[in-house]
């Protein structure tokens, strides 16, 4: 009888940590640009055709690179949607808020897209390495083509652009503040390569 009373007890206790919101499965979402979007003169309809994850990241739950070789996967915290998604609408809204690329259109859109955009991200990971000097590291492969009559054409940008930035605190909000940085340091860095870019296809030739 005493032994039953004392699983009755152990069973209590671990239910009672169980529901202790410490021990909550926390979901985060990244942050979308604070600017409206902006209208220009670009005629482009341009679509975000995939955003693409390393399968070494692919999980909701947030992922911490430990050592050289060594990550872990945090079973408390992690994207309230699959990390290709929560990365394709606030991707999309910077191209968007940029000015330099077009009209960008929603997935399902009846408008044909004459420039594409494809997203492949290689590294989303807390480099806890340093324990002193924890970072949120983000590295993402864009590439832009032009769509005529429904094929793929020129390869307007081809760019790998990597960012790291430091954490206020080893915490999963503050991996989360720091990927937003990452991104949006990541997106300025391909508006202006776009810009530059479309500025040198556009520049008239000069009479013969």
């Amino acid at each position: 009888m005493r032994s039953l009373a004392l699983l009755f007890l152990a069973a209590a206790i671990l239910c009672g940590c169980a529901s202790d919101p410490g021990w909550k499965r926390r979901v985060f979402a990244f942050s979308l640009p604070a600017d409206p979007p902006i209208t220009n003169a670009q005629t482009n309809i341009v679509a975000l055709s995939r955003v693409s994850i390393s399968p070494l990241f692919q999980s909701r739950s947030f992922t911490y690179r430990t050592a050289e070789n060594s990550y872990e996967q945090d079973p408390y915290a992690g994207f309230l949607i699959p990390p290709e998604r929560a990365l394709a609408e606030p991707i999309r809204a910077w191209l968007r808020a940029s000015g330099v690329f077009g009209r960008v259109v929603e997935p399902g859109s009846g408008l044909a897209p004459t420039l594409v955009v494809e997203v492949s991200v290689n590294e989303l990971y807390g480099d806890f390495r340093k324990a002193s000097q924890p970072v949120g590291t983000m590295e993402i492969h864009f590439i832009c083509y032009q769509v005529k009559d429904g094929a793929a054409g020129r390869i307007v940008l081809d760019k790998v652009c990597a960012h790291e930035t430091p954490l206020t605190r080893k915490t999963p909000d503050a991996l989360m503040a720091a990927w937003d940085v990452d991104l949006s340091e990541i997106m300025e860095e391909i508006n202006s390569a776009y810009a530059k870019a479309n500025s040198v296809i556009e520049e008239p030739r000069p009479r013969q």
